[in-house]
């Protein structure tokens, strides 16, 4: 047993254990966190970020008893590919199979909701155009949503930016080299780019305002 999983079993007496991010894949490296969700016996929710062992945690804590009561899917996505090291009551399994079958059902966007997403993304350009403390913000505010909102035009769900950047880097790799160069160059021309190609895959004529 490793020393992280061990301390995680001696602190917080855990009927479930699921590792997820890198340390579930294999990729870690030493600068990785160890992604995990823990189902305690009797410890209270916790978000446990200690150093063990020269390995950063970044562990969430739940009391069994939180799970007898309504709670939301989305908040638990990121173990629907984790690894179960640890489940004494099944209780780790149901969780992960609710997730998935959330995910599988999750209803799309509407054709709707997808063009007031792209309407949404020409308005936050048009203000980051402006180039002062408020437009950088709003570019910030654009590259990340606009993330999101690529996944709802591809009728993907959005599964987080590490899991959608290597999904977009093997299964789009224009998509990625466009986001990824508006990322790094920081440039209106590069943003602009991005949010073209956005409205281009969408389907939508945008109409240019003169606000």
């Amino acid at each position: 047993m490793d020393r992280t999983s061990l301390y995680i079993k001696n602190k917080y007496d855990p009927i479930v254990i699921i590792v997820y991010g890198s340390y579930a894949t294999g990729s870690n490296s030493l600068a990785s966190d160890f992604d995990a969700l823990v189902i305690s016996k009797s410890h209270k929710e916790y978000h446990d970020t200690s150093l063990v062992n020269g390995v950063q945690l970044d562990v969430f804590v739940y009391p069994e008893s939180y799970f007898d009561r309504e709670y939301d899917l989305e908040e638990f996505i990121p173990i629907s590919d984790g690894v179960i090291v640890l489940d004494t009551e099944n209780r780790g399994l149901k969780l992960k199979d609710e997730v998935i079958f959330y995910l599988e059902n999750k209803p799309l966007k509407t054709e709707s909701e997808i063009e007031d997403s792209i309407l949404w993304c020409h308005k936050m350009f048009r203000r980051a155009e402006r180039k002062d403390a408020e437009g950088a913000f709003r570019f910030h505010w654009l590259l990340v949503d606009s993330l999101q909102i690529f996944c709802d035009i591809m009728r993907k769900p959005y599964l987080g930016p590490k899991k959608t950047l290597l999904w977009m880097k093997e299964e789009n790799l224009p998509a990625f080299n466009l986001y990824q160069r508006a990322l790094a160059d920081f440039t209106i021309e590069s943003l602009d780019n991005w949010i073209s190609f956005l409205t281009e895959i969408s389907g939508f004529k945008v109409r240019e305002s003169k606000e």
